[in-house]
């Protein structure tokens, strides 16, 4: 998430606080004393992975003034149709259903949306189009217009991503669990910019197999802003699928923040070492949001720890480590820097393998 100043936030994607249950947008504003539904302009799914979109719903929700951004293909018939059927099952946890909860919220609201003209409440996130624009208010002193873009789909990554739903449809009455298509066609990339400031958020795109609508098209775009950013949302939870070097070269400052989720999933977990070493060689300022936890079961007797590998075939904690980046730079200032801190299991991204 995003304060661009101003009294103006935005949510991109989400996930649950272990402890709370609260989606983790909406906890933060209230903590500090804030509306979400008065200060939130914009919620962003960048894509429907579980890991992205956990919350989603509520979040809508609690942000009755704010457009919904997303991908067009959520609101195609055939994605549409399928979220319908999932919507059938009990007990289910696919995203779509996360999803379908955040569009019907934005689908029953007024079209009136704070700011002044009638104006549908979603917005659909393509390649080189600008989400949102705040002028420049001469009450201001300084700069302070603000702008998003997002970088992508492309018009071919969002044709292909349609081919890939169409798969998800049952067969012989099989319902298809949605699952993480490679490479990520949809994911939207969003390129921020506050008076000087710019952030490139790299949601989970990624360039190796990806031909129809990777990082290469973004950099070599002609109709993308200009400007290098200063903090970089890392894509892909740092892994190898997502690097493509001109991003640094020409889409960064030298040395950016560099920010990162993990991702783990039976043995897979993100960032692998070599996804560590890659990043923190680009960037001596790298950060994570939580640290990976020994999962071995040393505590347990060897007699517990018999029964539970015949029973299952991994073992990990439920909420396994949560915390926080925090990236702040004043804009009145010239001469700002940016001033990082890290809350909870959150770490330079160096110690991610830390025990």
């Amino acid at each position: 998430m995003a304060h661009l100043g101003w009294g103006d936030w935005v949510i991109i994607d989400s996930c649950i606080d272990p402890e709370t249950r609260v989606p983790i947008g909406i906890g933060y504003i209230k903590g500090l004393g804030l509306d979400p539904a008065m200060v939130v302009r914009q919620v962003f799914a960048t894509h429907w992975h579980n890991d992205h979109v956990r919350g989603l719903a509520q979040t809508m929700k609690e942000c009755a003034g704010a457009k919904f951004i997303c991908p067009g293909v959520f609101f195609d018939r055939e994605f549409i149709a399928l979220t319908e059927l999932w919507k059938q099952q009990e007990g289910n946890s696919s995203p779509l259903v996360e999803l379908t909860g955040a569009m019907e919220s934005v689908t029953q609201r007024a079209s009136s949306i704070k700011g002044g003209c009638r104006d549908s409440a979603i917005r659909f996130a393509v390649a080189n189009k600008r989400l949102w624009y705040r002028p420049h208010s001469n009450g201001h002193g300084r700069d302070s217009s603000a702008e998003i873009y997002s970088l992508s789909p492309s018009d071919a990554a969002v044709a292909k991503s349609l081919e890939a739903i169409k798969a998800l449809f049952p067969q012989a009455g099989t319902l298809t669990q949605p699952v993480a298509n490679r490479p990520n066609q949809i994911s939207v990339v969003l390129w921020m910019r506050i008076a000087d400031v710019s952030c490139l958020l790299g949601a989970d795109m990624e360039e190796r197999g990806n031909t129809l609508g990777g990082w290469r098209l973004i950099v070599e775009s002609a109709e993308r802003p200009c400007g290098q950013a200063s903090v970089f949302k890392v894509p892909h939870h740092g892994s190898v699928t997502g690097e493509f070097g001109e991003v640094w070269d020409q889409m960064l400052v030298r040395e950016p923040i560099a920010l990162l989720t993990p991702f783990r999933s039976g043995r897979v977990t993100l960032p692998a070492p070599g996804d560590v070493d890659r990043v923190c060689g680009r960037t001596p300022h790298a950060f994570i949001t939580s640290r990976i936890r020994d999962r071995s079961s040393r505590s347990k007797s060897g007699s517990v720890n018999r029964s539970i590998h015949e029973a299952v075939r991994y073992i990990r904690k439920v909420n396994d480590s949560f915390g926080q980046v925090r990236a702040r730079r004043r804009l009145r200032s010239e001469s700002a820097e940016w001033l990082v801190e890290t809350f909870g299991d959150a770490r330079p991204l160096r110690q991610f393998y830390n025990q």
